[in-house]
Formats: structure tokens, sequence, C-alpha cells
């Protein structure tokens, strides 16, 4: 571990957070922003770095401590142009601690010559690497071979949840330190049965086209939400059982939704089922979303609605379980937002500034 720079007890450790690029203004941009303000709001001196894709979609969020800017190069040359920036912008230069946020993040700080007498921590937020059929073999491998190779070189490293650290253990052994959200307000208990809800980049691991097939099949109608590479061909098939609204700002991404339907065939975390169960909303999920065991806890409802993605008759019984009894629908409306409530961006921050006192660093009281 590198030397820490010597501050007086009462002056929190400079920490800054950094994740670029950044496809969208949605998952990783938000939660940043979040445990930025209520770090702050403790009075630990938190910053972020966040670069954009000119091309990202989302509201852009103005944050006191976070600084975003755009990342416009594209391939190999991406990496040196985040490093280009990191090694430029002033949260870095006055940081203690930097935390890595994303893949190509990771790699263009472990060959920055800032890197040098401040703590690096990696924090995995999502597989590092792309998985199998998302890219050719030989560019997975490479991919994956970069990407080990940086985080084999950071003084920690991080995973979000235990689905997600299982994978990133075959590298290194992460420590368990969760994501976090700013909870909605509970709106739901369970009254509405349709329709449901699905929300996330519409691409290939997240899996759209399945929620259109169980949406057909079941003939439990669907609304799907979301912007990205398969958006022209979904609309050219839709059914008119789903609706397509395209990119909704997350206020009102819930409104008049039955329950949430989560297809992907791997998600990190799945910061839109938190918040969808966070407002009451009952869920079906892919075994593969590192929210699921945090959501679904009870052993039948685990049973019943959290499912392989490969089980399609699994998923049309469980869609219409929920759309046909309300009494189910309350029940599990209570279960995942009563967990909900322990993904907070409070418990976030708690978990981050633990970790870093167990590092040595971060010492000021929460």
């Amino acid at each position: 571990m590198p030397p820490i720079p010597t501050r007086p007890a009462s002056d929190p450790t400079r920490v800054c957070f950094v994740a670029a690029p950044l496809m969208a203004r949605s998952g990783v941009y938000r939660s940043t922003h979040d445990l930025v303000v209520e770090a702050r709001s403790r009075g630990l001196d938190w910053r972020a770095v966040l670069g954009t894709r000119p091309t990202a979609q989302g509201r852009r969020i103005e944050t006191p401590g976070v600084r975003e800017v755009t990342i416009t190069r594209h391939g190999r040359a991406v990496v040196d142009e985040v490093r280009e920036v990191l090694d430029d912008v002033p949260e870095v230069a006055r940081a203690d601690v930097v935390v890595t946020l994303v893949t190509q993040s990771d790699v263009a700080w472990s060959r920055s010559t800032a890197r040098r007498g401040r703590l690096w921590v990696a924090w995995v937020r999502g597989l590092p690497w792309p998985a199998p059929g998302e890219q050719s073999t030989a560019r997975r491998v490479a991919l994956r071979f970069v990407e080990s190779a940086a985080l084999r070189r950071a003084d920690d490293v991080w995973a979000t949840t235990e689905v997600l650290g299982a994978d990133v253990a075959r590298v290194r052994r992460p420590h368990l330190v969760p994501a976090g959200i700013r909870l909605p307000a509970r709106t739901s208990f369970g009254e509405r049965s349709v329709p449901m809800v699905w929300a996330a980049r519409l691409d290939v691991d997240k899996r759209p086209r399945a929620f259109v097939d169980i949406a057909e099949r079941s003939g439990v109608p669907g609304r799907l939400h979301g912007q990205g590479p398969l958006e022209a061909g979904l609309r050219a098939e839709l059914p008119p059982i789903v609706s397509m609204p395209g990119w909704t700002d997350a206020s009102e991404l819930w409104d008049g939704a039955g329950f949430f339907v989560g297809t992907a065939s791997r998600e990190a975390f799945g910061r839109s089922a938190v918040e969808a169960a966070a407002t009451g909303l009952p869920i079906v999920l892919g075994d593969r979303y590192g929210a699921a065991p945090l959501l679904v806890t009870d052993a039948e409802l685990r049973r019943r609605f959290v499912l392989p993605t490969g089980e399609t008759g699994r998923w049309i019984t469980a869609v219409r379980d929920l759309a046909g009894d309300a009494d189910l629908r309350r029940r599990m409306s209570d279960h995942v937002a009563g967990n909900a409530s322990r993904s907070s961006v409070t418990a976030s921050v708690d978990a981050v500034h633990d970790r870093l006192v167990e590092l040595g660093v971060g010492g000021s009281a929460r």
C-alpha cells in the first residue's frame, strides 16, 4: 500500500470516485452523485469525476464536488483519453484515495504516474469483461487479460454484491462493499395488477426481447423503458400488448406500474430493480441479478420469482401469478420494500467509510 499524505485528524480524508466512459446517465452515474451528496452532507470530503459519451442519454445532474467531462475516443485510445483526464483534473490531484468504478478507468489509472502516493481502490460495479457471446473470443480474452492485470495492481478491490464478487474472485478476492441508491418513497402496495414494467439499456445482455416474448405468451400487458442499440429493431416488431415509451425519468418510471420484470442475463447490481422494490412494486428477476439475494430473501418467493433466464415457462407462470393474485402482490410488495430499505445510499457510504478505516484511512467520524 502506498504511503498516504499526513492529514490533521479533524480534516476528512479526500476521496475521489472516477467513472469514465459512461454510455448513459443512469446506474453508476446517478449512484455516484448520490454517494457524493450523502458523504458531503456528513462533512466528508468526497468528490467524483464522471466521463460521459457525447450521446449519453439521461438528465445531467449538477452536484457540488462532481465534475462531468466528455469522453470522445473509442477502442484502445479511450484508455489514453481517460488517463489524460485523470492526470489533469484537480479532484484527482488533491485526492488521498482514488476509487475507480468502471473497467476503462481501472486500466487508465493503473497506467497513470499520478497514482503514486495515493491509495487506489477498484470498486467493481459490473462484470469487468464481456460475457461469452458479447464479443469475439479473441477480444474477450484480451479485455479480460488487461482488466485482470489492472485489478492485481490495485491496493484494494471491492465488489457490490456476492454474485459479482464470485466472478471477480477468479482474478482477485474482493471485499464486499454494497452499492446504494437514494431510495424513492413507497407508493405501491401491490394494488395494481398490470402493466408489468421493464427498464434498462436496450442491449443484448439485458434481454428486452425476452420481456416482449413473455408478455406476448402470457397475455400480461407490458411496458418497455430504455434506449440502446436494439431500440429500432424492437419498435419494428413490437406486439400490441407491449408499449415502448422510451427513456423515462426515474421520477416517472414507476407511475401506474403493476410489477417489475428484470430479464437480464447478468446484472451486477440492478438499480432499477431496487428502485422498483423500494416503491413497493412486486418483482420478477433473473437469477444473475446481483440485487436478487438482497431483495428476495423468502425461500418460497425466491423459488417462484427469481428465475433462470432460459426457463421461459417459469417466467410466464410467474407473471400470470402476480397479475392474477392481489394477495400475492401485497405479500411480495411488503417483502421487497422492506428489503430494499437496506440498499440505501446511507448504508453504502457507511460501508465505504468503514472499509477505508480498515485500510488505515478515512478515520473521521461518520
